[in-house]
């Protein structure tokens, strides 16, 4: 194989791995890239990226200085979603507001950017503004896009819009364990039955009997917010944040330890 060919197998193998949560073997991999290519640009990135779900911001920092010299925009960026992470929101926010605005952006990085840029609304308390970083890109958006999407719309009480796109993506293709989640919570905020609640649940009663903890967020929040059930929530909140330190991985922590409380 050549030695692009390599890289390319190893940057593929790294994303199936980060999306698996397996951060330490995504690393490895990584690092065999950098053996050969020293500032990879999308290998920094993803770099920057498995670090900061580890709540490791300064190793991410040191992945985004790969970018340095090869591309302003990309450290850029980089640096401020890292400096978000560090509680500098507001500056943070206003810095990629006025990039995205000067920067003619192709598809791929346009969400990419808008995806930073709804988590540091949301952050911000601006719900509605986050969710419109999202609207615009969805059709070729991750699933994380997806999810974070889906769930800003509940959040704003607008579950039509969620019901109706991932109902018409189940019908064409199925979905993902926790776009189904979704989809049922957009049904029962809409009083529109129990049709992908008992498909839901019969997804997640096999995943427990496998013992399945990869993205172990659904689980909390099919027991947090469908169940009721606060121990089990926390439970499968403490898996996730073993491996995954995100805002939103320790917001459902927290939300779960509250639920134990009787305080959520």
């Amino acid at each position: 194989m050549s030695q692009t060919g390599s890289v390319r197998y190893l940057l593929l193998q790294a994303d199936l791995q980060q999306q698996q949560h397996q951060f330490s073997q995504a690393m490895q991999s990584l690092n065999k890239v950098f053996a050969a290519t020293p500032h990879h640009q999308q290998a920094s990135l993803m770099a920057a990226r498995i670090y900061l779900a580890q709540n490791e911001q300064a190793l991410a920092q040191q992945a985004c200085n790969r970018l340095w010299q090869q591309d302003l925009f990309l450290f850029s960026v980089c640096s401020y979603e890292v400096a978000g992470r560090r509680g500098q929101w507001t500056q943070s926010y206003a810095a990629l507001q006025e990039l995205w605005q000067r920067q003619r952006l192709t598809s791929e990085l346009d969400i990419w950017l808008r995806g930073i840029l709804a988590e540091q609304a949301e952050q911000l308390q601006q719900v509605s503004d986050a969710r419109q970083w999202l609207t615009p890109i969805l059709q070729n958006a991750p699933t994380s896009l997806w999810l974070k999407w889906a769930d800003l719309s509940l959040q704003l009480n607008d579950a039509q819009p969620v019901y109706q796109q991932l109902s018409h993506a189940y019908q064409q293709h199925g979905l993902s364990d926790g776009l189904l989640l979704r989809l049922t919570l957009a049904e029962r905020q809409l009083g529109a039955g129990r049709v992908y609640h008992a498909l839901l649940t019969e997804r997640i009663e096999l995943r427990l009997a496998r013992g399945d903890t990869d993205h172990a967020a659904d689980l909390v929040h099919y027991f947090l917010r469908l169940k009721h059930d606060a121990k089990a929530a926390l439970y499968w909140a403490a898996v996730n944040y073993q491996t995954a330190k995100e805002p939103d991985d320790l917001r459902l922590l927290t939300l779960s330890e509250d639920a134990v409380k009787g305080v959520y």
